[in-house]
């Protein structure tokens, strides 16, 4: 757990320290929309092969077979998405230019889709940990090049922070060639289709899902450079970062507790002392997340209680969607993710609602948007789980 958080403590810093040290406001918003760019679309180019991983090895009795097709087929799949990527990029640097940061968004969706997956299988062959070396080193990489960039007083460069997610990158796409090509046994291409049609049936509607509820995280990041004034953006961004410590929290836990959860063989039980551990420190990192964030206002703003109400909105938002994301992994354990998609299209329904309906400044209906989308179907997921006789025991 200490070397996972450890991980995201990286991750959540790298922006931050670039803010603090280069004093660019502008470099910083560009490295919050790549990194939403990358989450929107990485829900529409894996397949969902990461969540059926995890559904197929509770109910298969061959698991170490399982484990190795799975790595195979997404091997395959991460060499043609490597191609297509450098092809996007030889298109906008030599035909005509679409996107400043493609280079960047390309490199950091190849490396993401990456760990993503790998995370799945070292916890699944219980090796969590080595998952969590890989994103140290990438990252720890960039931070190595951040420093000495500052200290050398040379001028930054969004290379910096993408570095070390380039080289690995690189490294597993040679890695996944040489493993292709020296298939012993080999893989023939009709059980890549079954494979991939069988992700796809399962995993259509939790594609779809994740990416509604990604777009309306990432929403108001995605517009930050054309919809906002540099101030806003900054204050949306940071306060949203200050989030993540929730979300990480989330995230450290759940890379834990996936595993038992799928393996429970009561399919409506939700353990009362896995879900309360998980709610404390959930709730501790929402009450610091607080304290810190109010700290930072009272220090850098005038405006006190708008920037308040706003941050309350943004924080409030991410705790109950992490909450609301814990409750959804019981639905893709009953391969019911059709629920999963209901309950997106319902809170992407009040989203755009808001958006598009509600007449105030930008930043304030994004605020009020997500968090009143989140909450609102974050009470009926609860209701369905009660409907569907769902006991804490």
């Amino acid at each position: 757990m200490a070397l996972s958080y450890f991980d995201k403590a990286i991750i959540f810093l790298l922006p931050l320290i670039v803010l603090q040290l280069f004093k660019d406001q502008t470099v910083y918003l560009s490295i919050e929309y790549i990194f939403s760019i990358t989450v929107v679309i990485i829900p529409l180019i894996d397949f969902g092969l990461s969540g059926y991983f995890f559904y197929v090895y509770r109910n298969i009795s061959n698991k170490e077979e399982t484990v190795k097709n799975f790595v195979n087929v997404f091997q395959r799949v991460y060499v043609i998405l490597s191609v297509l990527g450098g092809v996007i990029i030889l298109i906008h640097y030599t035909a005509f230019e679409f996107e400043k940061f493609i280079l960047f968004i390309v490199c950091r969706v190849l490396f993401v889709l990456a760990t993503v997956f790998l995370s799945s299988y070292f916890r699944l062959t219980n090796r969590p940990e080595k998952a969590v070396y890989v994103t140290i080193l990438s990252n720890a990489t960039s931070l190595l090049f951040l420093l000495a960039y500052f200290l050398f007083d040379i001028e930054f460069s969004l290379w910096v922070i993408f570095i070390g997610q380039i080289i690995f990158s690189i490294f597993y796409l040679f890695r996944s060639i040489s493993n292709i090509l020296f298939d012993k046994e080999g893989f023939n291409t009709q059980q890549i289709k079954r494979l991939i049609k069988s992700t796809l049936l399962f995993s259509w509607p939790t594609i779809i899902q994740v990416f509604i509820m990604m777009y309306i995280v990432n929403y108001g990041k995605m517009n930050v450079l054309t919809k906002m004034t540099t101030e806003d953006g900054v204050l949306l961004s940071l306060v949203q970062r200050f989030s993540m410590v929730i979300f990480l929290t989330h995230s450290s836990l759940w890379a834990f507790i996936i595993k038992d959860i799928y393996v429970e063989k009561n399919l409506f039980l939700i353990k009362r002392r896995v879900f309360y551990k998980y709610l404390t420190f959930l709730t501790f990192a929402l009450v610091m997340i607080l304290m810190v964030t109010g700290a930072y206002i009272v220090y850098n703003y005038t405006s006190f209680q708008r920037v308040s109400c706003i941050s309350v909105l943004i924080i409030g938002q991410t705790f109950f969607a992490c909450i609301y994301a814990y409750l959804e992994m019981y639905y893709g354990r009953e391969n019911k993710n059709i629920i999963k998609l209901y309950l997106a299209i319902f809170s992407g329904s009040i989203f755009i609602a808001i958006i598009t309906l509600v007449k105030i400044d930008f930043l304030e209906r994004i605020s009020i948007a997500m968090f009143v989308s989140t909450f609102a179907s974050l009470l009926l997921s609860v209701f369905v789980l009660y409907k569907r006789n769902y006991k804490i025991a």
